[in-house]
């Protein structure tokens, strides 16, 4: 049963496709998801492989870091002039997630099997 629990488990995380921000889009989408720039290095931001327009903001868990900390999944999208706006915020919520596109959301891990 756990090597069965193991296998699913890397199966999810292998799903995970993603890119890593340039530093004005890491920028603007850490700006675009309410945090100061000193936060910066506590989060990290990748984009979905399959869809530069979406990003993912991620809390570092560290010590140093737990005054940004947070719980949960959240999902910018890139608007059209090249702003960012989050599109979904959740730490408890049902997949699939209907704003966000399935393959992104595969490459996000905001529901991984989706």
């Amino acid at each position: 049963m756990a090597a069965g629990v193991a296998v699913l488990a890397c199966a999810a995380s292998a799903a995970a496709a993603t890119v890593a921000a340039s530093a004005s889009e890491r920028t603007a989408i850490i700006r675009a998801f309410g945090d100061p720039a000193s936060a910066g290095p506590c989060l990290r931001v990748r984009l979905a492989a399959s869809d530069h327009r979406y990003a993912d903001v991620r809390f570092r868990h560290t010590a140093a870091c737990a005054r940004w900390g947070f719980k949960g999944t959240n999902v910018l999208i890139r608007r059209a002039g090249g702003g960012w706006a989050v599109l979904f915020e959740g730490a408890s919520y049902r997949c699939p997630v209907a704003k966000v596109p399935r393959g992104v959301q595969r490459d996000l891990g905001v529901c991984p099997v989706s």
